[in-house]
């Protein structure tokens, strides 16, 4: 990937097809480990916030965009209490290893999956042992992934009496052919209904928008984007589809409606589209890619607005002295150098745990503590990191090197005690995550990328970005005369785009 540098848009010659990923990357598997001598590997004497995660690996349809790990399930179902009854086991079994719970979690995330396919009674268990085993008294924001099908009054109570305090869902559009591509069955009366009754249990409700489908136009987009606006929450996010992790499934239902892939210059169009949309109707952003409904928007000194966050990922991988411990199936525990991941496998999870009171992890072992991690993702994903928790002294002079060049292409400013994106930057946000890191974990984000290109399934777009320019030579045309500009009404516009261009 190659930086453009000077006045253009296009700042990088292609687009990372990727959105998302654990940091660091880098490290050597080891299976020298087992549970209790994995974590007493870490040091957590330097952690300043903790978050926790709760893998709830069940729904009840699989949707052909999600990748996530996940398997068929309904309420009620023997496989699911017993996953549950593992699940309590599991906060039990680590609530004695010093390195949980040294520092108590200030939030607390029920990802899947869908947490909402829970009974209520299985809720309430999960939460009495969390309570019981863990000290949860600096929790400050504890979030629960609904679906809507799967929602009731009944469910929402409990998980609001073991301390949930904000609601999601999975929306991610509201075109009725890409809800049929996406394999979603949900009808959209109960999605209004899902988050007006949300809203009466939780103080705070936020939902997924996907967009970039194959064949999208700005027009079906714009409806989305009117649609998510109205339905009233507090929060919303939008994320471009990472097709390079989707399902083949997904790419052939593309294929049987006729649907081709965008190109990554139109994707960025959409993205440029979405926030001046969402601007312009009350809302600013907080992150990466989440729109926070405000009274009055864009009054901030930054790009990003600081006056929400998302606290899981601001107190997860936002700093180096930020970590991340997982519960159930295919969970992550993250610790300066170390990422302990729990078994993949949901039935052997859950027959570990059984049959000898342990779980079966994988363990990586990276370079050294990620102390550049606040360059890496802080700043992209969150707009901006206060200069007092880069340790500078600590951090290679390649990365502060790449900072210095994104500030001399206006994509960061430095405001003296931080640095922030511009709206330029936040354009490339992504790119920007790739660009400051270490050159090895680019070269395993190229390899990923390249070994998901040979899936003769999936069809993705044209990721350069590089305006086409003329291929011969170039002839300078005479300047008219003003007056003549004028009568074409062209106006002095003309000028300043010839300029740019």
């Amino acid at each position: 990937m190659k930086l453009n540098p000077g006045h253009t848009l296009t700042k990088f010659d292609r687009q990372l097809p990727v959105y998302n990923w654990l940091y660091p990357l880098k490290g050597q598997d080891t299976d020298r480990f087992g549970l209790h001598s994995a974590h007493d590997l870490l040091d957590v004497s330097a952690i300043r916030s903790r978050a926790f995660y709760v893998h709830i690996p069940f729904c009840e349809t699989i949707c052909t965009f999600c990748s996530l790990n996940r398997g068929l399930g309904s309420e009620g179902d023997e496989a699911i209490n017993r996953y549950v009854d593992a699940l309590c086991a599991e906060f039990a079994i680590k609530s004695r290893i010093p390195a949980v719970t040294a520092v108590p979690p200030r939030v607390v995330w029920f990802g899947g999956g869908s947490p909402s396919i829970l009974t209520a009674d299985q809720i309430r268990r999960i939460g009495a042992a969390m309570h019981e085993h863990f000290d949860l008294s600096q929790v400050e924001e504890w979030t629960v992934e609904f679906e809507v099908k799967s929602t009731t009054r009944e469910k929402a109570e409990a998980f609001r009496e073991i301390g949930v305090t904000k609601a999601r869902f999975g929306l991610q559009t509201f075109d009725p052919e890409y809800r049929r591509l996406f394999n979603i069955t949900a009808t959209l009366d109960q999605t209004h209904a899902a988050a007006e009754m949300l809203g009466e249990y939780f103080d705070h409700r936020s939902f997924d928008i996907l967009y970039g489908m194959h064949g999208q136009t700005v027009s079906e987009f714009a409806s989305d984007i009117q649609q998510a606006i109205d339905l009233g929450t507090e929060t919303c996010e939008f994320y471009p589809v990472n097709h390079l992790v989707t399902t083949n499934t997904l790419h052939t239902n593309y294929r049987d409606a006729g649907r081709e892939p965008l190109s990554y210059i139109d994707k960025m169009g959409l993205t440029v589209f979405l926030n001046h949309y969402m601007r312009s109707s009350g809302f600013q952003l907080y992150n990466g890619h989440g729109y926070a409904r405000l009274t009055d928007p864009g009054t901030e000194p930054t790009f990003v607005s600081k006056r929400y966050t998302n606290a899981y990922h601001e107190y997860c991988w936002s700093h180096w002295d930020d970590d991340l411990v997982g519960f159930g199936s295919s969970a992550v525990t993250q610790t300066g150098r170390w990422t302990v991941m729990n078994d993949e496998a949901r039935a052997s999870y859950v027959r570990s745990i059984e049959q000898d009171r342990t779980v079966k992890v994988k363990v990586t072992e990276a370079d050294g503590v990620p102390y550049e991690r606040g360059l890496v993702l802080g700043l992209p994903y969150h707009g901006s990191i206060d200069k007092d928790r880069i340790p500078f002294e600590r951090i290679s002079p390649e990365i502060l090197g790449r900072l210095d060049e994104l500030i001399r292409e206006g994509m960061v400013v430095d405001r003296g005690h931080e640095y922030a994106l511009t709206e330029l930057g936040w354009t490339w946000y992504v790119n920007l995550m790739y660009y400051l890191s270490p050159a090895d974990d680019r070269r395993i984000l190229d390899e990923f990328v390249a070994a998901r290109d040979t899936n003769p399934g999936l069809n993705d777009g044209v990721r350069s970005t590089t305006p086409v320019r003329p291929t011969g030579p170039r002839t300078r045309r005479p300047l008219l005369p003003l007056a003549t500009t004028e009568r074409t009404g062209c106006g002095t516009g003309c000028g300043s785009l010839a300029k740019a261009g």
